[in-house]
């Protein structure tokens, strides 16, 4: 990804957290006409102690901003942390990880008693275990371009023990927001996100949200059982991940 693509994908996230904040939430008064809903260029670029022409290029794309000056911006558009790191790595030099993750990372999936499943950073399956096969189906029936979690979550077959995907469809979504923003042009996430759009309709709203974040916790009730799923990222292997579901405390 050229660094104008990645300062275009930043300015286009600002724009949007920046119409999602109500002037009330940040102790501006509500009244007056407003054009758009949201904050106003003027008032970001203030509370967040920077220059208003400097902060519409960087919503422009025109230029790039230190970490301090994105953890100043993402705060005062109410940001989370997750949120805040990934408009610093936007600014940053990212490299796209080389190939699928290693297939020694697949060996981990032996150590969960409840579905687990290695991820790419597309959000491609890599490996599943026995637990995620039996809840979610096997994807080595699926065509290759439709073996991604988030596909398979949303699109799968509808008969499966599952009450709600909803919320964990959700986390997943933000993560790939996230790697769509880092490696605009990947074919194979544009390929995914079409797929989304024409298999899973009801959806809509979702994909084509840009919201970022945290993956959290996000509950799901399988076979009446309440688990709650978690995301690891193992230290070393970039564009790997650990998806699992445990067992949620009462």
């Amino acid at each position: 990804m050229t660094g104008s693509a990645r300062r275009r994908e930043l300015g286009a996230c600002l724009r949007a957290y920046r119409r999602l904040v109500a002037p009330q939430q940040v102790g501006l008064p509500a009244g007056g006409r407003r054009r758009t809903p949201g904050l106003r260029r003027e008032e970001v670029a203030a509370l967040a102690g920077v220059g208003l022409s400097w902060y519409t290029w960087l919503e422009q794309g025109r230029v790039t901003a230190s970490g301090h000056v994105l953890e100043s911006v993402g705060r005062v558009l109410g940001v989370d942390g997750a949120g805040r790191r990934h408009l610093r790595l936007l600014s940053a030099q990212v490299e796209a990880p080389a190939g699928a993750p290693a297939a020694d990372l697949a060996s981990l999936l032996a150590g969960f008693t409840g579905p687990a499943v290695l991820l790419d950073h597309r959000l491609d399956v890599v490996a599943a275990n026995p637990g995620w096969t039996r809840v979610w189906g096997d994807l080595r029936v699926l065509e290759p371009a439709r073996r991604n979690v988030l596909w398979q979550l949303a699109a799968g077959s509808s008969a499966l023990p599952v009450d709600d995907p909803g919320p964990l469809v959700t986390a997943l979504r933000r993560q790939f927001r996230m790697a769509a923003n880092l490696y605009a042009g990947d074919p194979r996430i544009e390929q995914v996100s079409e797929l989304l759009h024409a298999d899973a309709p009801a959806y809509s709203p979702l994909w084509d949200c840009r919201g970022i974040g945290g993956f959290g916790s996000p509950a799901v009730v399988v076979d009446g059982q309440r688990l709650r799923a978690h995301l690891l990222e193992p230290a070393g292997r970039p564009g790997s991940m650990l998806l699992f579901l445990a067992a949620a405390p009462e």
